[in-house]
């Protein structure tokens, strides 16, 4: 194929006469077979005809006059060359029965049709996936897990959090692959908004973690986005979610508080009546918990956590077990958290559900509110489905399969970008994701 020989023949017939110029034959021959499922697909024809018809744009748009243009052909027929060898057509021909089967590049060069040309491939913007490299944080009540478990290359004994898609101020990944290598998310957030569907917000919304507690975190609660707006610089507040990944037998976490009124609630936090405040709750592996602003938390120790969340970093200490940190004890927010607290608390009914065995092969939304959905993948041979989001976000909790013939495994966070359209699974696997 010699589609740049196209264009500069018709810019030099165009340059030399000063004439309209009519395209009166274009196409190729292919080896053509009707194939199991009845449909003659013909890949490398609409590669061809792509190529060449955007060269043939080109040059009209570089001053060429350009009037017309005839792809050949229409039907598969007889060539004075070939023969009935091999077929030019857009529409497949038995020649022994003259039924017609319409090759999926006639389909093609219907949508070209339609759409004046928007989609031929220069004017279409690349969706590769954007596989990303994390931001690790280490924490005082950090493991070792997330290297044992899940492979990265981080050293340590402390390591608290994996920020596996982030482009926040405290952690900003880079893509790790492809035509946007090296970039940060954040930045591409802003350079190619039409990547995540030209979402009018001016920062990438969500932010997505995998937590290894080896021992308690501290009680906290976070702030809505009406009072972070005001009290921290016009942040976002922080609602999120929790998915456990893992966890040991009879394993609990603090998701809410006892307090029936904010005296109460103000009492029981300055008369440090911390058993008497805090709720723990049973918890196992596969259980979903959503977590409100407002709503008064920790993770226990022993616990492995992925968190979808608003990109947001704030978050009040309520109380920290005295621990210290760098010989100093941790700094705390009471009178903030005693602000945002939501009493009184909600139920745990309306809290937690378990996640643990959903629909193979399906992607099964499990909460949606106005800042996210999350979905849950479990594969166990192959699946398909259109990815029709902004953006989708995923994180490989488990095993590894084939996205489209590229390898995904365990530990892998990528963005499937706007536009990106059918996603074929072929493996098993166990996958989180999430889009606004």
């Amino acid at each position: 194929m010699t589609p740049g020989a196209f264009y500069w023949g018709v810019r030099f017939l165009s340059e030399r006469y000063h004439l309209p110029l009519y395209i009166t034959e274009n196409g190729m021959s292919c080896h053509d077979n009707v194939s199991r499922d009845g449909r003659v697909h013909d890949p490398n024809r609409i590669q061809f005809l792509d190529e060449y018809l955007s060269a043939l744009s080109r040059a009209n748009d570089d001053g060429a006059d350009v009037r017309g243009y005839f792809l050949w052909t229409f039907l598969d027929n007889f060539e004075w060359d070939k023969g009935y060898n091999e077929r030019f057509g857009i529409v497949y021909v038995d020649f022994a029965t003259q039924k017609r089967i319409v090759k999926d590049s006639a389909y093609w060069y219907q949508k070209v049709i339609e759409s004046n040309g928007k989609e031929l491939g220069m004017n279409k913007q690349e969706t590769p996936i954007l596989f990303l490299n994390p931001v690790f944080t280490h924490n005082i009540w950090g493991g070792t897990r997330l290297r044992t478990d899940f492979g990265y290359e981080v050293e340590g004994d402390d390591i608290g959090e994996c920020w596996g898609v982030a482009a926040h101020q405290n952690g900003d990944d880079t893509i790790r692959e492809g035509i946007y290598a090296g970039k940060k998310l954040s930045q591409l957030w802003k350079e190619e908004p039409g990547l995540f569907g030209n979402v009018d917000i001016d920062r990438f919304p969500l932010l997505i973690k995998i937590i290894d507690a080896k021992d308690d975190l501290s009680i906290q609660v976070h702030p809505n986005d009406e009072y972070a707006k005001v009290n921290e610089n016009g942040s976002f507040g922080k609602t999120e979610c929790w998915y456990i990944i893992d966890c040991p037998e009879n394993a609990s976490l603090v998701i809410g508080h006892n307090a029936k009124t904010k005296e109460e609630l103000s009492d029981m936090i300055h008369q440090g009546r911390w058993k008497e405040f805090i709720r723990e709750i049973p918890v196992k592996k596969g259980d979903f918990i959503q977590i409100d602003p407002g709503t008064v938390h920790a993770i226990k120790g022993g616990l492995m956590i992925l968190e979808t969340q608003q990109n947001s970093d704030i978050t009040y200490r309520v109380y920290d077990y005295d621990r210290l940190s760098n010989g100093k004890p941790r700094e705390l927010h009471v009178e903030k958290s005693i602000d945002v607290i939501t009493v009184p608390a909600k139920s745990v009914e309306d809290s937690v559900k378990s996640a643990a065995h959903v629909e193979k092969n399906k992607l099964n939304e499990l909460y949606s509110c106005q800042y996210y959905k999350v979905f849950k993948i479990e594969l166990d041979g192959k699946m398909e489905f259109e990815q029709e989001y902004p953006f989708l976000i995923m994180s490989v909790l488990e095993g590894d399969a084939l996205l489209n013939g590229q390898r995904i495994k365990k530990g892998d966070h990528f963005i499937l970008p706007n536009g990106y359209g059918k996603v074929e699974l072929q493996g098993n696997l166990e996958i989180i994701a999430s889009t606004i």
